[in-house]
């Protein structure tokens, strides 16, 4: 008669000879070469902040380091799922050696460390730097949106936060003094129930006027630094703003920054702001990077998205000797103003191929004029030439600060008699307007010589070395990792967090080098994981 299999043995059953612990983790298993790597880091900056003299010997940061570390390996970012993988899973137990670590622990430790933390993922570069993985030759720089931990909905205008903490301050006097008008006599008439009711109402309105009272901290920041003030703050996070996300719409959110070795993927400097002004941190990026490695220069070439290339960051690039490669739009490619003769007008066959600008009304109409980029500069005159063939000469200088930048702009204006007789003129000027005005920035050369160069076949080739390098630590960190929104709050504790979470794809991404250099072939259409004993590190890895 066929039967199901029986157990081995009975759960009560005991053992003669028990295994140990190390043997239910294969010699190839991830969990050992991430304990491999960790082991080979210094840790006596995290060793600083521990007493060793009274109450319970500590667990040392190493160990909890190890569990969140693995844990974002494995996609798991809970301080009590965590905790739970300590207990049930053997990986995590091997890790641990046994201990038994709660979830409170594991959260205070996340948060406590910012500038080690900071340090570690520098130092787990470090590693491919010295088996010579890591060239800082060509660096990478982006930046992504990640949700803050507030609500969509949890957001006020500074007129409504001023408007609310008075409420509430009217509401907390008013409660306050109820409840100090009821003596014993009073209780005993209305009720316990009632004031019991009272009091918690009054504590409530406490806790909401605390949280009122940070939003508006934070706006009295802004006000006095003299920044932008948002049109609505959030109320939960103070220190997020409403910004667009990458995917479409609107939220409170975040914008972590990751500068990224070409060669290597790993991650070099990382950064959290607060906008969406990610090409203001280009260059403070790279001399972070500068100064953390020791660098006696700035990486020859640095690759960032088009939001770079602005005049600001193409100055500070020539300044420091670096090769920038950022798109941007300017038209030079098969753009039929761009003739020999700029005194002669654009050929007629030609002028419906000149660049354009769309101008969306409010009526729902929409309006569109020759571009800038239809106007060629003449830089030994210091003039523009219109597509008709006119002269637009220099006439004065403004400057305006936008942002905390100086904005130095030369106006170069059309004589309105050429303007009122040329047939292009539906097509060139907006309005009312009598002549056409061409504004040229400070640093509008090197955006022309800058487009030029980009519109070149070896610059897109080097170019597209970006994308996939760029990209891959926010698609690591967002898909794998589950990271899409942040689990603390305030500036700091989100920075920590997301170096966090850069320190777990640099462990990632140096365990796939160390593999591509070790590992045996494919076998069955996967790659074999090594043993941790065939790991590439030098000796002066030792102290790291």
């Amino acid at each position: 008669m066929a039967e199901f299999a029986e157990p081995p043995m009975s759960r009560d059953q005991l053992v003669l000879f028990p295994d140990k612990l190390d043997n239910s983790i294969g010699s190839g298993a991830p969990v050992r070469l991430l304990d491999a790597i960790l082991d080979r880091l210094e840790w006596k900056e995290w060793e600083s902040g521990y007493n060793l003299v009274r109450g319970q010997p500590p667990i040392h940061p190493r160990v909890i380091a190890g569990v969140i570390l693995y844990g974002l390996l494995k996609g798991i970012r809970s301080t009590r799922l965590l905790e739970e993988a300590i207990q049930y899973r053997i990986d995590f137990r091997w890790l641990v050696q046994g201990r038994s670590i709660d979830h409170t622990t594991i959260s205070k430790f996340r948060t406590k460390h910012a500038e080690q933390i900071r340090d570690l993922y520098v130092k787990i570069a470090v590693i491919a730097q010295e088996t010579g993985d890591l060239s800082l030759n060509t660096l990478g720089f982006d930046g992504t949106r990640i949700r803050a931990n507030n609500r969509r909905s949890a957001t006020r205008s500074p007129e409504a936060l001023r408007k609310a903490k008075k409420e509430l301050g009217e509401k907390y006097d008013e409660l306050n003094a109820s409840i100090s008008k009821l003596d014993e006599e009073d209780a005993k008439r209305l009720g316990e129930s009632n004031l019991a009711e009272w009091r918690k109402e009054l504590e409530n309105v406490e806790q909401r006027t605390k949280r009122i009272d940070k939003v508006l901290a934070e706006l009295d920041r802004l006000e006095k630094e003299k920044l932008k003030v948002p049109n609505k703050l959030p109320t939960t996070d103070p220190h997020c703003r409403v910004m667009p996300n990458k995917e479409g719409g609107f939220a409170a959110n975040y914008t972590p920054t990751a500068t990224v070795d070409i060669d290597s993927g790993l991650i070099v400097h990382a950064e959290v702001i607060t906008s969406t002004e990610e090409d203001k941190y280009l260059i403070s990026s790279v001399n972070e990077v500068v100064e953390s490695f020791g660098l006696e220069k700035p990486p020859a070439q640095v690759l960032a998205d088009g939001m770079m290339s602005t005049g600001e960051n193409l100055a500070a690039c020539e300044s420091l000797g670096i090769n920038l490669y950022s798109p941007i739009k300017l038209d030079v490619e098969d753009n039929p103003a761009i003739r020999n003769d700029l005194s002669q007008p654009v050929a007629v066959k030609d002028i419906d191929r000149l660049p354009i600008t769309t101008t969306n009304h409010k009526d729902g109409t929409n309006s569109k004029h020759f571009s800038k980029t239809a106007f060629v500069y003449n830089e030994e005159k210091d003039s523009y030439w219109c597509p008709a063939g006119k002269e637009l000469p220099y006439k004065n200088q403004t400057s305006q600060t936008d942002g905390g930048r100086l904005r130095v702009r030369r106006r170069y204006y059309a004589n309105p008699q050429d303007c009122a007789a040329c047939p292009l003129r539906s097509r060139c000027i907006k309005g009312p307007a009598k002549s056409r005005t061409i504004n040229h920035e400070q640093n509008e050369l090197l955006r022309i010589a800058h487009a030029k160069k980009m519109s070149g076949e070896e610059a897109k080739k080097i170019y597209e070395k970006r994308r996939h390098a760029g990209e891959r630590p926010f698609a690591m960190i967002k898909n794998h990792f589950g990271a899409r929104q942040f689990l603390t709050r305030s500036l700091t504790k989100v920075k920590t967090e997301w170096h966090w979470l850069v320190a777990a794809f640099n462990i990632h991404r140096l365990m796939g080098l160390i593999r591509s250099k070790t590992g045996p072939p494919h076998v069955g259409g996967r790659a074999s994981c090594i043993s941790p004993s065939t790991v590439p590190l030098t000796p002066n890895l030792q102290t790291l």
